[in-house]
C-alpha cells in the first residue's frame, strides 16, 4: 500500500476551518457515554466553571435567536435578564430604567455610510424609535426607544437599506473603525478600508466567530493626519514604510499593536511582527481564534486579549497565530519603520483639501454625537447632491462630507448651517466626546451629554486656545467615552446615597493616543457635576498661566510631578478636600 503524503499547509487551514465551521462548541469529554455526559467543557472550560453568559451561550447560539425576536415583538414585550444578554449580540440593548424599550446599535464598517443610507436611518429614528441617533466613539451609530413590538421592523429596515445591527454588542467583535479621511488623507500611506469592510463581511458571515470569550475592537490605521485612536484596540493594523536601512523591501506594510483596553490600564503595544495590508484579514481572523479558543471564560473581569497576553506574552500567542497561518509574519523590531507622522487633532473639523485634486471634505460638528431625522436626511441630501453620496462618521462622535469640488464648497457650508449644524468647532467642543450617560445607559453615574454641553459653553466663552484641549466624559468604569486618553477626563461618580445622590466626576488629566499615549492621572474626585464646569474653568487657567507659549495641555502636564499636579490645578482648600 502506498504511504500517504502528509497533510499540506493548504489541507490543513481547510480541515481547521471545516472543523470550526461546524460549531463544535461543547467538547464532550471522559470514557462512555455516562462519563461523556457528566463533563461538557467549551474549548477546555469544564461546564461548572463557566460564567454565567457562557453558560446561555452554550444553550443557544447568538445567531439562533431570531424565533425569540419574533415572539417578543410580537407580544411587545421586552426580555427576561437572559435573554436581554442574548439580545446584545443582535444589536438590541434593554437600556431600562434609563429609557423605555431598545436602543439598537448598528454596525458601520470602517465607518463608511453612504449618504442615502444616512437619510434612511433619519426615517427609522422618526417613524419607529425614539426620533434621534448618536454617533459613537466607535464612529458608529445608535437609534434609541425602540418599542419590543417595533425590533422586527427596524431590523428589516436596516436590512433593506444595506445596514445591520447584527454583532454590534455583548460577545462580539465590534464596529471595525478606520480613519474618516481614508482614501482621501493627504499623508495617508495606505487606504485599508476595503480590509475593514472585507473583515466586517467575513466575521458576520462565520458563525465561531460570534459568542466569542467577550467583547472584541479591531481597528485598521492607514497612518495619515485623521486620528482612530488605534492604540485603544485589541489589535490595530497601522500602515508603516520601512525606515532607511532596514532589511524590508520598499513598499507599505502593517505593524501590529495588540491588547488596547485603556479602562483596564493599557494601550496596545507593538507586538514585533509585520505583515502586507493584503494579509490583514486572515491575521485577524486567526488572532480572533486563537482567543476563542483560548480566552477566559470563567471569569468575565479577565476575558480581554489584554489578560491573555498578559497569561502567555506576545511571542506565545504569535506563534498560536503562526499555525493557523499559510505566510509568515515578519519579524519587526523597533526601528524597522518609519515613525508615523503627527496626528491633526482637528482634522475632523471644518473644511479640508483631499489628495484628490480640487475636492474637498467637511467635517461637521455634532453636539456630542446628536443627530435629528431631518438633519439625517438633510445631510444625505448634501453628501448625494455635492459630493459623491459619502458620508464618513468618526471616534470623535462627529461625521465629514468627501468629495466636494471647490466651487461647491461654500454651498454645501450654507445648507449645513441651515440644518442647526457648524462646520466650525472651538478647541473644546471639536474634542469633546461624551457617553450616553444617565440619559440612556443603566450603569451610568452622571448625565455626560448635558453636563458636556455646559462644560463646553462655559470653556469657549471665556477661552481661546491655540492648542486644543479633548474632553472626555464617562459615565462609568466600563470608560466607553475612554476617559483616561483625554486631555482632561471625566469618569462619572456620586456623592451620597439613596435620594440624597448627587451626580459627580472623578477628574483625570494628562492623557494622550496616537503620538503621544499616555494614561491621564487622577487629580480629584468626586466633584459635584453642578461645580465640575467652574472646577474645569480653573484647570483650564492654571494651564495657560503656568505652561510654555504653544505648550500643548498634555505635554504641560507631562512636566509635572504628582505634587506638582496638584499644587498647579487645585487651590489649597481643594487639595485638603480631595486628599
Amino acid at each position: 500500500m502506498k504511504e500517504l503524503e502528509p497533510f499540506t499547509p493548504e489541507q490543513k487551514k481547510y480541515l481547521h476551518d471545516l472543523v470550526q465551521s461546524l460549531d463544535l462548541q461543547a467538547v464532550w469529554q471522559g470514557e462512555g457515554s455516562q462519563g461523556a455526559a457528566e463533563a461538557p467543557s467549551v474549548y477546555g472550560t469544564p461546564f461548572e466553571d463557566l460564567c454565567k453568559e457562557e453558560r446561555l451561550k452554550l444553550e443557544r447560539h447568538p445567531w439562533d435567536l431570531y424565533p425569540v425576536l419574533e415572539r417578543h415583538a410580537t407580544e411587545g414585550r421586552m426580555p427576561d435578564p437572559g435573554d436581554t444578554f442574548l439580545f446584545k449580540h443582535q444589536g438590541l440593548f434593554n437600556v431600562a430604567p434609563a429609557q423605555p424599550g431598545f436602543m439598537c446599535r448598528l454596525r458601520i464598517p470602517a465607518c463608511k455610510l453612504r449618504g442615502d443610507q444616512l437619510g434612511k436611518l433619519g426615517d427609522i429614528a422618526e417613524d419607529l424609535a425614539g426620533g434621534y441617533a448618536h454617533v459613537t466613539t466607535r464612529g458608529n451609530l445608535q437609534i434609541r426607544e425602540v418599542p419590543p413590538e417595533n425590533i422586527l421592523a427596524v431590523l428589516t429596515a436596516l436590512y433593506d437599506a444595506g445596514l445591520t445591527s447584527k454583532g454590534s454588542g455583548a460577545d462580539s467583535v465590534r464596529n471595525i473603525t478606520c480613519p474618516p479621511t481614508a482614501g482621501f488623507d493627504r499623508d495617508e500611506l495606505a487606504d485599508l478600508s476595503r480590509y475593514a469592510v472585507a473583515l466586517h463581511h467575513h466575521i458576520l458571515n462565520t458563525r465561531d466567530l460570534h459568542g466569542i470569550p467577550r467583547k472584541f475592537n479591531i481597528a485598521f490605521d492607514g497612518g495619515g493626519s485623521a486620528s482612530v485612536v488605534g492604540d485603544t484596540n485589541d489589535i490595530c493594523f497601522v500602515a508603516a514604510k520601512p525606515a532607511a536601512g532596514s532589511a524590508f523591501e520598499k513598499g507599505v506594510y502593517c505593524r501590529i499593536l495588540l491588547g488596547g483596553i485603556t479602562g483596564h490600564g493599557d494601550f496596545a503595544q507593538d507586538c514585533g511582527f509585520a505583515i502586507l495590508p493584503e494579509q490583514t484579514i486572515s491575521t485577524a481572523v486567526a488572532m480572533l481564534r486563537v482567543f476563542v479558543e483560548h480566552g477566559n471564560r470563567s471569569n468575565r473581569k479577565r476575558a480581554r486579549l489584554k489578560y491573555l497576553l498578559e497569561e502567555w506574552g506576545v511571542e506565545k500567542f504569535c506563534a498560536k497565530v503562526q499555525e493557523k497561518l499559510d505566510f509568515e509574519l515578519l519579524r519587526a523590531p523597533a526601528g524597522t519603520f518609519e515613525l508615523r507622522k503627527a496626528v491633526d487633532r482637528q482634522g475632523h473639523i471644518g473644511v479640508h483639501p483631499q489628495s484628490q485634486k480640487g475636492l474637498f471634505y467637511i467635517g461637521v460638528a455634532l453636539p456630542v454625537g446628536l443627530l435629528q431625522p431631518a438633519q439625517m436626511r438633510g445631510l444625505a441630501e448634501i453628501a448625494m447632491r455635492h459630493g459623491n453620496n459619502d458620508i464618513r462618521l468618526t471616534v470623535w462622535q462627529n461625521l465629514l462630507i468627501p468629495h466636494i469640488p471647490k466651487d461647491r464648497v461654500e454651498q454645501a457650508v450654507s445648507e449645513i448651517q441651515f440644518l442647526g449644524l457648524e462646520t466650525k468647532a472651538s478647541s473644546f467642543a471639536a474634542g469633546t466626546v461624551a457617553c450616553t450617560g444617565r440619559f440612556g445607559c443603566r450603569y451610568a453615574s452622571s448625565n455626560t451629554k448635558e453636563h458636556a454641553a455646559v462644560i463646553v459653553g462655559r470653556l469657549q466663552k471665556r477661552f481661546q486656545l491655540d492648542t486644543p484641549i479633548n474632553i472626555h466624559l464617562t459615565g462609568c468604569v466600563n470608560s466607553c467615552a475612554q476617559h483616561y486618553i483625554g486631555d482632561i477626563g471625566l469618569l462619572g461618580a456620586s456623592i451620597g446615597e439613596g435620594d440624597n445622590a448627587e451626580e459627580a466626576y472623578q477628574v483625570f488629566v494628562g492623557g494622550g493616543s496616537d503620538n503621544e499615549p499616555r494614561l491621564a492621572r487622577f487629580l480629584a474626585g468626586p466633584v459635584p457635576a453642578r461645580e465640575i464646569a467652574d472646577f474645569l474653568e480653573h484647570v483650564v487657567s492654571a494651564y495657560l498661566e503656568h505652561r510654555k507659549r504653544g505648550q500643548s495641555f498634555e505635554q504641560f502636564t507631562r512636566t509635572l510631578d504628582e505634587k506638582r499636579l496638584q499644587e498647579v490645578f487645585l487651590t489649597p482648600a481643594k487639595i485638603e478636600a480631595f486628599r
